[in-house]
């Protein structure tokens, strides 16, 4: 809701089904019986085709669509009373995801559903409210005027700016929050010359590192302007952000940075000025010293190459909190295996979903700061009961540190047929087909499995069920017990 600068997360399944049908779909299926209806061509992909009908019904509820290639559902018809409805991809393309798809702009609040206005957040529980960023927000701000061309022991510091900061952003983690202002660098003699390059957001390694390469000095050093554009930026952000300010020379355009920083801490935005700077001289430090002194930040000398990597490492590693890595591989029948990871904070008791496992790899890395929490996974396709859960606890995270486990959702098929009389089909309201047979998905473990027809029962206890295996149980009825 980019109005309201809010958004709303949502994980069951159940709940988002007015949301988003394809979702809500999937789950009424997930209490029907699939017959497989043959193979056919959608969209260019060769399909399985499979038909869904409720137990005891003939009529077709559902016929689904599923990519061999994809293993991705790419039609589905419902037949409803009220009219058949159809939904299908079109324009399928392959290939990686933009990570900014995904990611949360910064200065959003999350709210629950219902929730109006920017502020409503406020309403929320301390369980309710989102887990803070394990690292903080970072904004760069890039000397790119003329005087940059400037040489360090035989190199030009532009090029030591950009070599310095590509090795600093490729070192960032990636759930970093980044943003990127530069100036100078696009007409020479003006001072309006700044420019947002990266909006403060989830780093994107790739085009942060395009955009500081591209970068060509050849302007004026308007530090004033380009200060006040990145705290109007910051304005209406809850955390705090650190503004890292590289330059080689001080201001040009207008009269006192150092006043603007302080006049811009009074105004309550929420920032931390630190500024470094590479190969001034004795009066222009002064003036970007009381700058940094002012936005309660600290100011970094560099003479060369050395000593600028070594000051914008620092800068960050002390806006950065200090955290560890939670590494989860979830795995169903020896096969990686994607499902969302909750993660609950032991003392404070917050909540939430930072992440889901890969379906390629099974693995998740989560950033934690340093305490104890719970984990949680579920696997919601599993019929025959509540959708299996493991539970990790007592996950003690420590900073610099990743904390590996594990979560096997490995599971069976157990397969119930029924008999009358040593030969006869049983057709029994839960059969479908009406084969005699019923056809379940299990978790691993032991199981009791009652099967009753009228009066008679029958019990098999010890049923045992082992992942990727298919075992078979017989209930035979005599004809007049």
């Amino acid at each position: 809701m980019p109005q309201m600068h809010q958004y709303v997360e949502e994980t069951d399944p159940v709940k988002t089904m007015v949301m988003n049908p394809v979702v809500g779909w999937e789950h009424r299926r997930k209490y029907m019986t699939g017959t497989p209806a043959g193979t056919e061509m959608v969209a260019g992909y060769p399909c399985d085709v499979v038909e869904y009908r409720e137990a005891g019904k003939d009529a077709v509820a559902y016929r689904v669509w599923t990519s061999q290639s994809l293993a991705f559902t790419v039609k589905t018809v419902s037949y409803a009373t009220n009219g058949n409805a159809t939904m299908a991809l079109r324009n399928i393309k392959e290939g990686p995801q933009d990570d900014a798809l995904f990611s949360i702009p910064a200065g959003y609040s999350k709210v629950g559903p219902g929730a109006k206005g920017a502020d409503s957040s406020a309403g929320q529980t301390e369980k309710e409210k989102p887990s803070p960023a394990a690292s903080g927000n970072i904004v760069f701000i890039l000397d790119a005027s003329g005087s940059m061309w400037g040489q360090v022991e035989g190199t030009a510091k532009i090029a030591i700016a950009k070599e310095v900061l590509t090795g600093l952003v490729e070192e960032l983690p990636d759930d970093a929050v980044v943003g990127l202002v530069a100036y100078g660098h696009r007409r020479k003699g003006d001072c309006d010359d700044v420019e947002e390059l990266i909006p403060l957001g989830l780093l994107n390694k790739k085009k942060t590192i395009a955009k500081i390469q591209a970068l060509s000095p050849k302007g004026k050093t308007p530090i004033s302007r380009s200060v006040r554009l990145t705290a109007e930026r910051l304005k209406n952000l809850k955390e705090e952000t650190t503004i890292v300010l590289v330059t080689d020379g001080k201001e040009t355009c207008d009269p006192d940075p150092c006043g603007l920083v302080k006049g811009l801490k009074a105004s309550a935005i929420k920032f931390v000025m630190n500024v470094i700077g590479f190969d001034v001289t004795g009066d222009e430090r002064e003036q970007l010293e009381c700058m940094a002194t002012a936005g309660d930040g600290q100011y970094y000398t560099a003479g060369n190459a050395g000593e600028f990597m070594s000051a914008a490492r620092e800068v960050v590693e002390k806006s950065t909190p200090p955290y560890g890595v939670l590494k989860v591989s979830a795995s169903k029948n020896g096969k990686p295996f994607n499902t969302f990871v909750t993660i609950t904070d032991q003392e404070s008791g917050k909540r939430w979903t930072p992440a889901s496992t890969s379906g390629e790899t099974g693995t998740a890395e989560i950033r934690l700061a340093p305490g104890t929490y719970q984990a949680e996974l579920k696997d919601s396709g599993v019929s025959g009961g509540r959708a299996p859960m493991v539970h990790l606890k007592e996950i003690v995270i420590v900073a610099g540190e990743t904390v590996e486990r594990t979560a096997d959702f490995s599971d069976g098929t157990l397969v119930i047929a029924t008999l009358l009389n040593g030969k006869t089909i049983l057709k029994n309201w839960s059969n479908y087909p009406r084969n005699g047979t019923r056809v379940v998905n299990l978790p691993e473990g032991t199981y009791t499995v009652i099967v009753i027809s009228k009066k008679q029962k029958l019990n098999f206890d010890n049923v045992m069920v082992a992942g990727g295996s298919r075992e078979t149980i017989t209930a035979s009825f005599p004809i007049n017990p």
